[in-house]
């Protein structure tokens, strides 16, 4: 009885173990579901047009408005917003510091992951990330009450609407102390469970123990050493560690119920020996009876063979059939009944084998004939089967919807011919015939010709429809249609747009080119002249950045309209791009006519536009080439036009020019700056000078305005005024401003603390959205406290009331860099700037302050300019300080700081430093 209980014992572990080792991964499964779960629900996030409109418009607050709700509904505790270069640009939580996420973001060992995922993603090959990591590889993103060991990392890409990466979404999810999910398992299942991570219990359900209670004994880590648990363990997930627990009564609970179970099993097993003990006391009795009669051998011999008969032994020899009493009877009976019992045997088996391969044919043609007709059915594609004769076997309902016929309207055993007459088409690429008669329809010349062959066709509703039709092995067809309007549209719209202008639906620079080498063509077989006219728009770019690029889009779509009404027919009017037009004569033609043309263009162009509530007046220059059949190429040609009109800007706009040999000199050194200017930073040429600027209450230095220098290695000293303008006009702007703000930092981060350095920002610079990373970037390699930066942007920046502009702007004063307006005064409505934007300081322009010496006007303008700063709650700095008696009049009028050539001109950068740490105070002295 001891060994049964064992038994039972062992028996009712086991089964306990097995259910917890189902429970631990059940319980892995469920945390793998919500680790995946919240993957999907930041990807759908990512994948929402608003998200990428947030991420690209580098809006910290609309990033935070978005997506602190969004992280919510994603079920995370935080999310950071990185862009393309794997930058911080902004966070789920107002609270979060961008500045100390961007400067430990690389040190996160999922970094690469993240750079990895942000190149080498792609629609349809989305890189994403999601590990489970402890808090010494994560830091805290975002400040949380939820903070715990171990957090879930998930990263995913952003796209642009035109499948470009632009940035990714990083959030983190902590595990809880009790994860709902886990809780619930616990308390259907009537277990408890702990997860642990390095030996700590980090969440738990139902289980109110601590890591002490989790300890196994050393011969029976089932049970645990404090003998109140059954206990298994696992690792389901990496790096977490699951362990299932059920109180010791549970196992007491299923022996008891073994035990029941084994008692009644042995009273039946009782009852069964009696019985078997009376069934052979009744054959023992028979047996007598037959050896009463001496008959014990014939009958054993009959009844072994009967026997074997239930077994399938059919071939063991009968003794006795030769007898004639009844013993004689019995056995030729019994080898009849072998003989039936074999043969019915044999056939019960043939009949069993041929219904089974019966029903598993009956079983794989059900299965295909299911299969066959869903597939049929929730096709895209319409579909038509017909025989060798033609005739229909087999339609789809897509058919019927792609033709627009009747529910009934085809049926099978149709011909092609009989369908082709439901069909009013309109064919657009006919089929081509082949060892057909004429009066055959198209589906019967392919069916015949035996090849496959495409057709497209236009049906009633305009749609378009292409049928490819595909021959059968046994002389049928299958055709198979689709509805390709959208695709076809696409084509036809893609063909237009390669060759036009979007905006101005003129042609563009590749029709541009077709027609001129058609016109070269023509001129070597027909002679004659004819020209082409470059046109470039003058002040275009000044009504772009006043009145926004909306009015500046009407604009152009105006200009073209009038350029087509000029030309008429003869001529081709093209946009290059931008501002730039140009037109292509027609031969022949004159060198008057030409002249008459231009004339013609300049006056029309210089009347008024009206758009919207404005009346614009622009001009336009024009340079003229003229192709005199002496073989100059095209391209040549064409940049000869350029070039005189490089000249007609230089001799005053509003004008035309014919193209003369001279004129490349003048552009070739301005391309050649260009070009230089392009490697000017890399080679090392690029140096700041520094002008000082003094607070006039301490008569001290408070700062210095950084200044570019360009020392060219043949040219010598290059004037700013000469490289800055064509630093604008090339784009060369961004990347020379970033060099300036990044070096400028980097050397002010040595100064004393309490000095500020002041940095130009061009207009360029602000548009678009990479500003706001370059600056935190700069701030955070530097060093450099924020407050001590101050960027000077002038009243142009601010014209388009450009939204980009503002955000740029106004992101730089969130992080504690002072903004101030440069040559206050000289611009179009000053004031109005000063209530679109909170500038901290007003820098008043050189013409008003040089002025105030014999100007009582310009004294009163600077006095009336300070007492506004004041009450703005802004700072003042006069510029163009160049004799002690304006800074006399300066400090009595109150204005806070001045720079110029009397308190000091822009110096290198080892001179700046001399005077920062000098004994001498200059300017003490001077003010004495």
């Amino acid at each position: 009885m001891a060994r049964q209980e064992t038994e039972l014992l062992q028996l009712s572990q086991t089964g306990l173990q097995e259910k917890l080792s189902a429970d631990v991964e059940l319980a892995g499964t469920r945390l793998e579901f919500l680790f995946e779960d919240r993957l999907r629900r930041l990807n759908s996030i990512a994948e929402r047009a608003d998200t990428a409109t947030a991420i690209a418009s580098r809006n910290v607050v609309a990033m935070s408005e978005l997506l602190g709700p969004a992280a919510n509904l994603a079920n995370v505790d935080g999310i950071i917003v990185l862009d393309d270069e794997a930058r911080v640009i902004g966070a789920s939580s107002y609270d979060a510091d961008l500045v100390t996420l961007g400067s430990k973001v690389e040190g996160f060992s999922f970094y690469s992951d993240m750079v990895r995922s942000l190149k080498a993603s792609y629609p349809g090959e989305k890189l994403t990330i999601s590990k489970i990591l402890p808090i010494a590889d994560t830091k805290v993103f975002v400040p949380d009450d939820n903070v715990n060991v171990v957090s879930q990392i998930i990263f995913v890409p952003v796209f642009d609407e035109f499948g470009y990466v632009i940035g990714g979404l990083l959030a983190q999810r902590w595990l809880r102390p009790e994860e709902t999910l886990l809780v619930d398992l616990a308390q259907i299942n009537a277990f408890e469970l702990a997860i642990i991570y390095d030996e700590r219990i980090i969440s738990r359900a139902n289980f109110l123990g601590n890591e002490s209670d989790l300890l196994s004994w050393s011969d029976r880590p089932s049970l645990t050493s404090n003998g109140e648990r059954v206990i298994e363990c696992g690792v389901p997930v990496l790096p977490l560690s699951i362990c299932a627990m059920m109180p010791i009564e549970a196992l007491t609970e299923t022996q008891n119920e073994l035990t029941r179970i084994g008692i009644e099993e042995e009273a039946k097993l009782l009852k069964w020996l009696l019985l078997f003990g009376l069934l052979t006391l009744v054959a023992f009795a028979s047996v007598a009876f037959l050896l009463a009669r001496q008959v014990t051998r014939p009958l054993t011999n009959i009844t072994r063979v009967l026997s074997g008969i239930p077994d399938g032994d059919f071939e063991s020899k009968v003794v006795g059939t030769e007898r004639s009493d009844e013993v004689g009877d019995i056995a030729r009976s019994v080898v009849s009944l072998q003989r039936s019992v074999k043969e019915r045997d044999a056939l019960r088996l043939r009949v069993s084998e041929k219904n089974l391969i019966l029903k598993s044919q009956e079983t794989r043609l059900r299965e295909q004939n299911i299969l066959f007709d869903a597939a049929l059915s929730n096709m895209s594609h319409g579909l038509c089967m017909f025989d060798a004769d033609g005739k229909l076997i087999v339609s789809n309902q897509r058919y019927l919807e792609l033709f627009e016929l009747e529910p009934n309207g085809i049926k099978p055993g149709m011909t092609a011919a009989e369908l082709s007459a439901l069909q009013n088409l309109e064919t657009i690429e006919p089929e081509k015939s082949k060892a057909a008669s004429p009066g055959a329809s198209s589906a019967e010349r392919k069916q015949k010709a035996g090849t496959q062959s495409t057709e497209m066709v236009r049906i009633r509703s305009g749609r378009i429809v292409l049928t490819t039709r595909q021959p059968l092995s046994d002389g049928g067809w299958v055709a198979i249609s689709e509805d390709i309007t959208e695709r076809q549209e696409a084509r036809d719209r893609l063909a237009y747009l390669a060759r036009h202008d979007i905006l101005t639906q003129l042609p563009n620079r590749m029709e541009f080119r077709e027609q001129k080498q058609a016109l070269l063509k023509r001129q070597r077989v027909e002679g004659g002249e004819f020209a082409i006219l470059c046109l470039d728009l003058d002040e275009f770019k000044t009504v772009n950045d006043a009145l926004g690029h909306p009015i500046g889009d009407e604009l152009l779509r105006q200009v073209a309209v009038r350029l087509k009404a000029i030309v008429g027919d003869r001529e081709i009017v093209v946009r290059l791009g931008g501002d730039e037009f140009a037109i292509l004569t027609d031969l022949p033609c004159t060198a008057q006519e030409i002249d008459e043309l231009a004339q013609t263009i300049i006056w029309e162009l210089s009347q008024p536009f009206q758009i919207a509530d404005h009346e614009i007046v622009i001009g336009v220059s024009i340079g003229i080439s003229l192709a005199m059949g002496d073989g100059t190429a095209g391209d040549e040609l064409f940049k000869q036009a350029d070039l005189a009109l490089y000249r007609a800007k230089e001799d005053g706009r509003n004008t035309y020019r014919f193209f003369e040999a001279d004129m490349g000199t003048a552009v070739k050194d301005r391309r050649e700056l260009i070009t230089d200017l392009r490697n000017a930073i890399g080679n090392g040429e690029l140096e700041l000078y520094f002008q000082p600027q003094y607070c006039l209450r301490s008569f001290t230095i408070s700062g210095f305005e950084a200044l570019v220098r360009w020392n060219h290695p043949t040219r010598g000293l290059v004037s700013p005024a000469d490289f800055i303008p064509l630093a604008e006009d090339t784009g060369l702007i961004n990347p020379l401003g970033e060099w300036v703000l990044k070096e400028a930092c980097r050397i002010a981060a040595d100064w004393p603390q309490h000095l500020r350095v002041a940095v130009n920002l061009s207009p360029r610079q602000l548009r678009g959205h990479a500003f706001g990373p370059v600056l935190i970037e700069t701030l955070v390699t530097s060093g450099l406290r924020a407050e001590r930066l101050e960027l000077e942007v002038t009243e142009g920046v601010l014209l388009s009331d450009s939204d980009d502009v503002l955000n740029a702007l106004h992101q730089a004063q969130s992080l504690g860099v002072k903004v101030s307006m440069d040559d206050f005064g000289t611009g179009y409505s000053s004031l109005s700037y000063l209530r679109r934007f909170p500038f901290n300081k007003i820098k008043i322009d050189q013409s008003f302050v040089r002025s105030m010496a014999y100007s009582d006007d310009s004294k009163s303008i600077v006095k009336a300019i300070i007492e506004l700063a004041k009450d703005l709650d802004m700072t003042t700095t006069a510029e163009g300080v160049e004799t002690k008696e304006l800074l006399d009049m300066l400090v009595d009028i109150g204005c806070t700081e001045a720079q110029g050539y009397y308190l000091g001109r822009p110096m290198p950068v080892v001179q700046a430093q001399e005077l920062i740490f000098s004994i001498d105070q200059v300017i003490s002295t001077a003010a004495q």
